[in-house]
């Protein structure tokens, strides 16, 4: 399920998917941060996002969509202004292209996206940028290069189109040091013409006979990518993961919207 309500942090052009975010001057916060939406050719989809100011003067928002990618990496790039190949940022229609929000207070903010007819099966993907001041002040000019001078948040949005779904299938699954710590890992390539998102549990047992529950890190495979897939200790409030000792038996599923994968294997 969705968190209710996340925080987003972006200094310059590096964006991340973090869950906390403040920076001089811009204290803001969005509810629902993605929007997972499905649509056929010829509709219009409706929406709605709340945008609070939470700091404590009143602050103008400018809002704008943009074009996003993810690498296989994990790391979100936000392209400049100018359409990408492809782009359906012209399917959107803002309600406004800024806001002005009291001190404390919260706004809903309505978008539209309007699906052409004959659009084929496949994957819209845009971002809906909320960034301090107006259009004019949240962007400076450097020689023929534009980029933003504060923070900003990006309320990221996928569309699914007609009957686009995720092809995923595991190739491989193995013991890595991830942050420091001896971790699973499942590496999925994803054939579809829609993004694919992560999930399902798995048991495991190592060689010192400990049980072990792990749970599959809730992770985007855009079209077309190959991405590693931490698989974490599902470990109660304030306790911390145990140090694995390999090998480690391990049973359960990988599961995505339309499709799982079965697993029982030993990670040496």
């Amino acid at each position: 399920m969705m968190p209710k309500k996340f925080y987003f942090l972006l200094l310059f052009i590096n964006v991340c998917l973090a869950t906390s975010a403040r920076g001089a001057g811009f204290s803001a916060m969005v509810s629902p941060p993605r929007f997972e939406l499905h649509g056929n050719p010829g509709e219009v989809i409706r929406e709605i996002v709340d945008i609070e100011n939470d700091g404590d003067t009143p602050t103008v928002f400018s809002i704008r969509t943009a074009d996003w990618d993810l690498s296989e990496a994990g790391g979100l790039t936000i392209f400049p202004p100018e359409l990408q190949p492809g782009s359906c940022r012209p399917w959107a229609l803002l309600e406004r292209r800024s806001i002005r929000l009291h001190a404390q207070s919260v706004k809903r903010f309505r978008f539209e996206l309007h699906i052409p007819e004959n659009t084929p099966a496949g994957e819209c993907r845009l971002a809906i940028l909320v960034e301090p001041g107006d259009s004019d002040s949240v962007m400076a000019q450097a020689k023929n290069i534009r980029f933003p001078i504060e923070g900003r948040i990006a309320i990221i949005i996928y569309v699914t189109i007609g009957d686009a779904a995720p092809a995923l299938t595991l190739q491989t699954l193995e013991l890595q040091k991830v942050n420091g710590r001896l971790t699973p890992v499942a590496v999925l390539h994803n054939a579809g013409n829609a993004h694919g998102r992560t999930g399902g549990f798995l048991e495991g047992k190592d060689t010192s006979g400990q049980k072990i529950d792990f749970v599959v890190s809730q992770t985007p495979i855009l079209p077309g990518q190959t991405r590693p897939i931490s698989i974490w200790q599902a470990t109660a409030e304030g306790e911390k993961p145990i140090e694995l000792r390999p090998p480690i038996k391990v049973k359960g599923f990988i599961d995505w919207p339309g499709g799982k994968e079965k697993v029982e294997t030993t990670l040496k």
